[in-house]
């Protein structure tokens, strides 16, 4: 049987769906070898500042809700390739065809991320997801990303992929 190899725009969807119904404040997530490790970071925000007004809760802010107080969240996650590829075919059923129901849905967020990150090419990287900005670190360079950064790079992405067959 031949080894199946997925994109990171595939890969950090997968992980975005995963991520999703944990409602963190920010995390990182970094690529070793095969394997993926989320490090979580509880609450770093004053409760003083509202959540809608943070970066991160703006985009998936009314996708993910709030997490259960009670509920506690790991401080990491490793994924495997094995645990990736496992849950995408999970996930491949339960997916609808046409665009993601919002742009705020922190799956698609990191899916536009993979993206990009396959078309530089990028062989090893670290993406940072605060209350106020993501960060992505890719061979030894480093960028910033905005809100409207993400929304055009996802446009590109559905332009290039209507048109092709």
């Amino acid at each position: 049987m031949a080894a199946v190899t997925l994109s990171y725009s595939q890969v950090l969807r997968v992980i975005g769906q995963n991520l999703m119904p944990l409602g963190v404040d920010g995390f990182e997530l970094v690529k070793s070898g095969d394997d993926y490790v989320v490090r979580m970071r509880q609450a770093e925000i004053p409760e003083v500042l509202s959540a809608e007004k943070t970066f991160f809760n703006k985009l998936v802010g009314k996708i993910v809700g709030k997490a259960d107080a009670g509920k506690k969240t790991p401080e990491r996650i490793y994924f495997s390739s094995m645990d990736i590829l496992t849950s995408d075919i999970e996930q491949q059923a339960k997916r609808r065809v046409g665009s993601p129901r919002d742009v705020r849905d922190l799956s698609f967020v990191l899916r536009v991320l993979g993206n990009y990150l396959d078309r530089k090419a990028a062989r090893e990287f670290s993406i940072s997801v605060d209350p106020d900005s993501i960060k992505v670190r890719y061979d030894q360079k480093e960028e910033r990303f905005t809100i409207q950064d993400l929304y055009d790079f996802g446009i590109q992405m559905y332009l290039r992929r209507s048109g092709r067959h």
